[in-house]
């Protein structure tokens, strides 16, 4: 998770919005990995991750206004990348009807030996109900607490808590036969 020695990423953004363009790189060099892998999490689509977190980032500045002070920054953050892919996950579903030829997302193999762990790890995820998934890959990909998820989704840090739980214990499940690497 995050170490709590670094600056914090609201003092960073508080220096972007100061001027300070170096702060905003750092910004995005911390949010961007924990994003992607949420996002490609909730996407199933790598390239579409990389695309909505600079959406993120391109929304964050239009919006910085409504980030209120002394409020964390990774909930705002975290609140417009959802909204985003529920965007993208609406209109696939709107075009999906269409006889369009399938086009691969899945462009670039993973390297030699991870292709059967992203494999097993992607069909487990999928295999959850979406508030589960949603809420297990806040946690374990997007590096955002409980409160967070609370913010980010709307939901109650008790349901925060149950999706949690019953999102892990089926993820254990699922996965809980696999050994990677193991013949």
């Amino acid at each position: 998770m995050r170490e709590t020695s670094e600056v914090s990423d609201e003092t960073l953004f508080a220096a972007w919005l100061a001027g300070d363009e170096e702060a905003l790189g750092r910004l995005f060099g911390r949010l961007q990995g924990p994003l992607a892998r949420h996002l490609t999490r909730m996407l199933d689509d790598a390239a579409a991750a990389e695309d909505l977190v600079v959406e993120t980032f391109l929304r964050l500045h239009q919006h910085r206004d409504r980030v209120r002070p002394g409020e964390p920054l990774r909930p705002f953050v975290w609140t417009i990348a959802r909204n985003l892919a529920r965007n993208r996950l609406r209109a696939q579903r709107l075009w999906g009807w269409l006889p369009l030829a399938q086009v691969d997302s899945q462009a670039a193999s993973p390297p030699a030996g991870s292709a059967e762990v992203a494999r097993r790890v992607a069909a487990a995820f999928a295999a959850l109900p979406r508030a589960q998934r949603e809420t297990c890959s806040l946690r374990l990909l997007g590096e955002l607490s409980l409160d967070e998820i609370a913010q980010v989704t709307g939901a109650s840090l008790g349901t925060v808590k149950s999706r949690l739980y019953y999102g892990l214990r089926r993820l254990r499940a699922e996965l809980a036969d696999f050994a990677p690497g193991g013949d």
